[in-house]
């Protein structure tokens, strides 16, 4: 059963409002506005499995019906605030089957007609559904993009967003760097402790890396003991500052197994987007900067060439 709550905010003036649903052409049927014009709502929203699509489908569905200043739509677990001072806001909280599928919020300057909120009850309805199968779609993507035993992004992942990352870089004329790490002598911790060591020696790595890391950079587990960072907004210079702390980091907190300290160095190279770049330019040069490190030693961080 669907129950979207209407909580309308106009001063001090506050109500609530319960909606109920099961299938959409019963509610269709059972509803005043023209049937025929929500099936196509229906249909249309149907059409996308993508989170952004779908909500913009609605809003420009919506939007000029009702003369909306904005439609807001907030994931389940976004407990940001919506700043609209001077507006009538009108917020829904929907939930399909006991599943919370998020808030959605409309504002504009007017204070909403009864018959308006009615309208909204019913094109909500139509919402339900999509939204239930982008958020499904989404969380499936989500899995698929992550590497079970670290819980950070894979190797697919990885190459997807490195191709939407220069995008972005080659718009803004911003800078974009990539640091390319390995665990050293990492099969000889396998060796001596064994491999359930070894997989907690890697979840260690990585929450080393992300006690030095910015929200905004985004960390790959390449391959075996191989991460990558990509780090948009971010020159040579600032690249080799984190390197070189991510590196002192892991160095200086070795990972306790059994009541045994295993301590654990890693070898480190950086690139930095160079324009006319490809996603294999800009990997390479860094994977080159990386193998020169352990080659050189390990333990240090290196430059492209």
């Amino acid at each position: 059963m669907a129950t979207p709550r209407l909580s309308i905010v106009t001063g001090s003036t506050a109500a609530e409002i319960n909606i109920e649903d099961n299938r959409i052409n019963k509610t269709i049927d059972s509803v005043n506005a023209d049937k025929q014009s929500l099936l196509e709502l229906a249909n249309k929203l149907h059409s996308t499995l993508d989170m952004e699509q779908l909500i913009t489908l609605f809003k420009l569905d919506i939007t000029p019906i009702l003369n909306l200043d904005d439609v807001i739509y907030r994931l389940p677990e976004d407990n940001s605030t919506i700043n609209a001072k001077g507006r009538h806001l009108l917020s829904y909280q929907l939930v399909l089957h006991q599943k919370g599928l998020g808030e959605i919020t409309m504002i504009r300057r007017t204070r909403f007609s009864n018959d308006e909120l009615h309208f909204i009850e019913q094109v909500l309805v139509a919402l339900l559904a999509p939204l239930n199968n982008a958020l499904n779609y989404q969380q499936a993507l989500n899995l698929a993009s992550l590497d079970p035993l670290t819980g950070i992004y894979n190797r697919y992942a990885m190459e997807n967003m490195v191709s939407r990352e220069i995008e972005l870089t080659q718009r803004n004329n911003t800078p974009l760097s990539m640091i390319a790490l390995d665990i050293d002598y990492f099969k000889k911790v396998n060796d001596t402790y064994g491999h359930a060591a070894g997989d907690c020696v890697l979840k260690h790595l990585t929450e080393c890396v992300h006690q030095c890391t910015r929200t905004t950079d985004a960390m790959f587990r390449y391959g075996g003991e191989e991460f990558i960072l990509l780090l948009n907004n971010t020159d040579l210079f600032g690249a080799q500052e984190l390197a070189e702390r991510i590196r002192k980091n892991i160095e200086q907190t070795p990972y306790i197994y059994d009541g045994k300290s295993i301590k654990i160095t890693a070898s480190i190279g950086i690139s930095t987007f160079i324009e006319n770049d490809t996603s294999s330019d800009f990997f390479k040069r860094a994977d080159e900067a990386l193998y020169r490190a352990k080659s050189a030693g390990r333990n240090q961080v290196i430059t492209q060439g």
